[in-house]
């Protein structure tokens, strides 16, 4: 594949998960729980019509699988002397960040966000209000998945800044 071709699609995916991150934890996210029921509705809507988590995990990976292949295809294998030399570490870093920023996201915050559609479908789909058990797996669920939410906002501004600013490193190192 051709590296130009194989940057875009890194680059493109990475941009796409990133603001969409950013976008959910920041605004959508605050303002669905400010809304309370229809907040529910529109939450609903978000990730089970539309899948928006299942586009953000997607993106994450095209995004990670794509680095890989640029690292590996630049750095002759993955060699440990070009993937630490002063002109690559900020790819290095910023790779690594994003595994594992992927990892908690895919591992950690899209199971609960599975278990906040179905929790929400049952009822939803039913029009009834949530049951106190319902009520209980929501907060559960959900609480969970905003506080890894916020490191993987923190992953991902590592992973960027990283990205961004590697071809500056040799400079400074």
């Amino acid at each position: 594949m051709d590296i130009a071709i194989l940057r875009l699609i890194h680059i493109a995916a990475g941009a796409l998960w990133v603001g969409g991150v950013y976008t959910f934890f920041l605004f959508v996210q605050p303002t669905g729980m400010a809304l309370g029921p229809d907040g529910q509705r529109f939450t609903y809507h978000l990730i089970h019509n539309r899948r928006f988590s299942v586009v953000l995990l997607a993106t994450a990976t095209t995004t990670v699988l794509a680095g890989i292949l640029l690292l590996w295809i630049t750095s002759g294998g993955l060699r440990t002397d070009v993937l630490f030399d002063a002109s690559r570490l900020g790819y290095t870093v910023g790779g690594v960040a994003g595994i594992l920023t992927l990892g908690l996201g895919g591992l950690y915050v899209f199971p609960r966000t599975l278990v906040v559609e179905r929790t929400m479908g049952a009822f939803l789909n039913d029009a009834r209000p949530p049951t106190d058990e319902e009520r209980q797996t929501l907060m559960r669920a959900g609480g969970e998945a905003r506080s890894a939410g916020r490191w993987v906002l923190v992953g991902l501004a590592i992973a960027v800044f990283c990205m961004a600013t590697a071809s500056y490193w040799s400079l400074v190192l």
